[in-house]
């Protein structure tokens, strides 16, 4: 069964797990997991059994490298932060010349800036956070 509020737009599944006892292994353990994950999704973490697996090249698939930002997109994510050019450099521990650069369209980004500033783009309040951390008071 599958229930929509409106208010918060969100659903809500109702599963039904057998009461029966389960006629093999396989189905018991298949039972505890599903069991597990609806104690996981329901913030329950006690009766979940979570396994960390460490991300290695051969267990990684291939990962998108960072977008090429044009200048008017780079302009706009330092806008977004309400940062002057010097300050956007100084977080980016780049000169201001390069700044100026990238959002003149003359030079691009390169390296791990671009992974940056995709960060910075999707996850604003992570960069006013970290801005605060930077600041001399």
């Amino acid at each position: 069964m599958t229930t929509t509020n409106k208010a918060r737009k969100t659903k809500t599944t109702t599963i039904k797990l057998p009461t029966h006892a389960p006629a093999s292994d396989v189905e018991a353990s298949l039972l505890r997991g599903a069991a597990q994950a609806v104690a996981f999704v329901r913030g329950d973490r006690g009766k979940a059994r979570v396994t960390k697996v460490q991300l290695t090249a051969r267990n990684t698939p291939r990962v998108k490298p960072a977008p090429q930002l044009a200048a008017s997109r780079l302009k706009q994510i330092r806008s977004a932060h309400g940062m002057s050019q010097p300050v956007f450099a100084r977080v980016l521990d780049v000169s201001p010349e390069t700044l100026k650069g990238w959002e003149q369209g003359r030079k691009r980004p390169r390296g791990p800036v671009r992974r940056l500033l995709q960060v910075m783009e999707r996850h604003p309040n992570l960069v006013e956070e970290m801005t605060r951390d930077l600041i001399d008071t």
